[in-house]
């Protein structure tokens, strides 16, 4: 189930090539569930973006100190710590990136909390391509 806020294979980050970035079109997800990776790296490869992921998220901290991508696929719960409580960090990195957050435990609460520290979008697992799909259409929008 998609929640949007009312208010508004890992690479190494030295492997983005210059055009790459100039494109635009670049997105990085946070998951350490590697399914969840390739079902979303391949949505939205179709639809013409650069996609990286990592599965822990201090990869993803140190990826996002270095390189900016235009839109950012956050698990809430990660082995080594919390996506809500890297909402806040992400965001003094760069305040303008979307963020839809991603979590196996659709509860009002988490939802809540996760769009008022900083995500886009809440999105529940498991979720499909369609899902994914209409999602991008949204932010595209």
């Amino acid at each position: 189930m998609l929640h949007r806020n009312k208010t508004t294979a890992w690479n190494r980050p030295e492997s983005v090539s210059t055009e790459e970035r100039k494109t635009g079109q670049h997105i990085l997800i946070i998951d350490d569930e590697p399914d969840i990776c390739r079902l979303l790296q391949l949505s939205l490869v179709r639809h013409g973006y650069s996609v990286k992921y990592v599965h822990a998220l201090r990869d993803g901290m140190q990826y996002l100190q270095t390189y900016k991508p235009d839109l950012l696929f956050l698990d809430i719960h990660l082995p080594d710590g919390s996506g809500l409580d890297a909402l806040p960090v992400i965001k003094g990195i760069i305040p303008t990136l979307p963020i839809i957050t991603i979590s196996a435990y659709d509860n009002e609460m988490e939802k809540q909390k996760a769009l008022t520290t900083g995500a886009s979008f809440f999105l529940a697992k498991p979720f499909n391509v369609k899902s994914v799909d209409e999602l991008l259409g949204k932010i595209k929008s």
